[in-house]
C-alpha cells in the first residue's frame, strides 16, 4: 500500500538529533587533536553514533535528498572534531581519511544487506511473499521494493549462482564436504573456482555479500 502523505522527515530529524547528542558525549574525549587519537575516535563514531543514525534505516530508507543530506552533513559534522579538521574541509575528504563510507554508500549497503537476508528465507516466509509482490508508482515505492530497486546491482553480481541457504548447511563432517565446493573469490565480482561442479554454479550465500562490499567499497578500507 502507498500513501501519498507518508515521508520520514521527522524519522531523519530524530535521528539525526539523537546522533548529535551521542556525538556530544563521546566530545569530551576527542577535544580535537589534544583527546584520543584518530583511530580510536573514529572507532567510538562507529560504535556509538553512526548506530543512531543508521538504526533499522531499511525500514525507511526512502527518503528524499534533501533528508539524505541531513544524515550526510552530521556525519561529517561528527567526524571533523576526530581530525582536528577546520570547519571548511572537504566532507568527501574526511570520510576517506577516516575511513568512513558515505552515508548514501552506507545506505545502499544495509539495503542490500536486508535484501540479502530477505532472500534467504524460506519460499513460504511472510517477507519473501511480500518482496514478490511489491511494487511502485512512479518515484513512490513500497518497503521491499525498494530494497531491490537499492540492491539491483547486488543481484546482478549475483546472478547464475544457486544459493546454499544457511538452514540448508549439514552437520560435520558433511559441512566440510560442502565448503569445499563453495569457494568464492573476484577480480571484478566473483569468480567461482574449479572446484565448484561443471553444471551448477554454487556460492555460499553468508559470504558473498562481504565479497561484494569489500569490492564496492574498497577505496574506504
Amino acid at each position: 500500500m502507498l500513501d501519498k502523505e507518508l515521508n520520514f522527515t521527522i524519522q531523519v530529524d530524530y535521528a539525526v538529533s539523537k546522533g548529535k547528542r551521542a556525538c556530544a558525549k563521546v566530545g569530551s574525549l576527542i577535544d580535537g587533536r589534544r583527546g584520543v587519537n584518530i583511530q580510536i575516535g573514529v572507532g567510538l563514531y562507529t560504535s556509538l553514533v553512526r548506530p543512531h543514525l543508521e538504526y533499522a534505516l531499511p525500514a525507511w530508507a526512502n527518503i528524499s535528498d534533501k533528508d539524505l543530506e541531513k544524515l550526510e552533513l552530521t556525519q561529517v559534522q561528527c567526524l571533523k572534531p576526530i581530525l582536528g579538521a577546520k570547519v571548511h574541509t572537504s566532507s568527501a575528504a574526511v570520510e576517506v581519511i577516516c575511513g568512513i563510507i558515505p552515508i548514501r554508500f552506507r545506505q545502499r549497503e544495509l539495503c542490500s544487506r536486508e535484501f540479502m537476508w530477505i532472500i534467504t528465507k524460506k519460499d513460504g516466509h511472510d517477507l519473501v511473499q511480500l518482496l514478490s509482490s511489491s511494487t511502485r508508482v512512479g518515484l513512490r515505492f513500497c518497503l521491499l521494493e525498494f530494497l531491490r530497486i537499492m540492491s539491483k546491482e547486488l543481484i546482478r553480481a549475483i546472478d547464475g549462482f544457486d544459493f546454499i541457504k544457511p538452514e540448508s548447511y549439514l552437520p560435520n563432517p558433511a559441512a566440510d564436504i560442502i565448503s569445499n565446493r563453495l569457494v568464492v573469490g573476484h577480480t571484478d565480482y566473483y569468480t567461482v573456482s574449479d572446484k565448484c561442479t561443471s553444471d551448477s554454479k554454487l556460492c555460499d550465500i553468508t559470504d558473498i555479500f562481504d565479497v561484494y562490499c569489500n569490492w564496492k567499497y574498497k577505496d574506504f578500507h
